[in-house]
């Protein structure tokens, strides 16, 4: 078995097997339950997709990296009432178990590195929170692409490309200290704000985690020639235990996580420079997107990067 059979097999396993041990079947009970502060940050992260959910609301949706009982299915449909979403996962069992308690009806056990639909079979390929997770993430991406027939829509942890350490004080003493050098003669070391580092981390299913990148989906676009990008940033704070606590003020840890992601929100506002959102919805589009979508885009806050046409083709 290589490397990647190695991953693949982890995975599987990590989905039907680890996600059963009992810390974890506590929690999802808690999965269907609306009014955990735990659902309301899930639910902020969908209600991203508003202007497209509402455009493609009969268009035909598969989700990728759903194996949590298809809950990606479930809320998509829930939320924006769409008609048609089919949830596939790498592992089986919390998906069999899902339609067996008449969560979903249907639904397909998929590596999505390696997806086994024609060119262009789903409308729109919808993956949350799972692409930084597979062995091969840059992989599936092309598979969502191959599948998809308009879109492929992924709400995913971002790159953190911050500057930490950066102070007004250090700067000013700095710039005073150059003035001075010049007069003086003497040498002069400048202040350097502390570059932030990216955090290598691997996880117990075997993959590494990685972090979306707007500019490497960016350059993606380009590269293979696709219709279109949008993307939002917004950011998300998680607290251990918030799976069963109540989302209404006055409760201590709703109150908490409400507060650190209005100061995260502060902080993108005034220093947008050193400190971008953690979380990150992106369109990748394949069919040229209306008008009409893209002013609904524009208005929720998405950016629209400009897409360059290659001369040379």
């Amino acid at each position: 078995m290589n490397r990647i059979e190695s991953l693949v097999s982890l995975q599987k396993q990590y989905m039907d097997e680890a996600m059963f041990a009992e810390n974890r079947t506590r929690v999802h009970e808690t999965w269907f339950n609306e009014t955990t502060t735990d659902y309301w940050r899930h639910k902020r992260m969908y209600e991203t997709l508003a202007p497209l959910a509402q455009q493609f609301k009969t268009a035909h949706w598969l989700t990728v990296g759903d194996g949590r009982y298809g809950l990606d299915a479930i809320r998509l449909k829930k939320i924006f009432g769409l008609s048609s979403v089919f949830p596939t996962d790498i592992g089986e069992n919390m998906l069999r178990i899902s339609k067996e308690k008449g969560y979903i009806t249907e639904y397909g056990v998929e590596n999505a590195e390696q997806l086994s639909f024609a060119d262009g079979n789903y409308d729109v390929v919808f993956c949350k929170e799972a692409f930084h997770h597979f062995p091969r993430p840059y992989l599936a991406l092309y598979e969502m692409i191959r599948v998809c027939k308009t879109a492929v829509v992924m709400i995913e942890p971002a790159e953190r490309l911050i500057v930490n350490g950066v102070k007004s004080k250090p700067y000013l003493l700095s710039a005073i200290r150059l003035f001075l050098s010049k007069l003086t003669g003497k040498a002069f070391q400048p202040y350097v704000p502390e570059v932030s580092k990216l955090n290598h981390a691997f996880e117990e299913a075997g993959n590494y985690l990685y972090a979306v990148s707007v500019r490497e989906l960016e350059k993606l676009v380009h590269g293979m020639g696709l219709a279109g990008f949008a993307y939002k940033g917004f950011n998300d704070v998680y607290e251990t235990g918030c799976e069963f606590e109540e989302a209404k003020p006055g409760n201590p840890l709703f109150d908490k996580i409400s507060k650190a992601i209005a100061q995260g929100d502060q902080m993108c506002r005034s220093f947008p420079q050193y400190h971008q959102p953690n979380m990150v919805s992106v369109i990748l589009f394949k069919e040229a997107p209306g008008t009409a979508l893209l002013q609904q885009l524009q208005e929720a806050g998405f950016q629209l990067p400009e897409i360059h046409k290659n001369p040379y083709i």
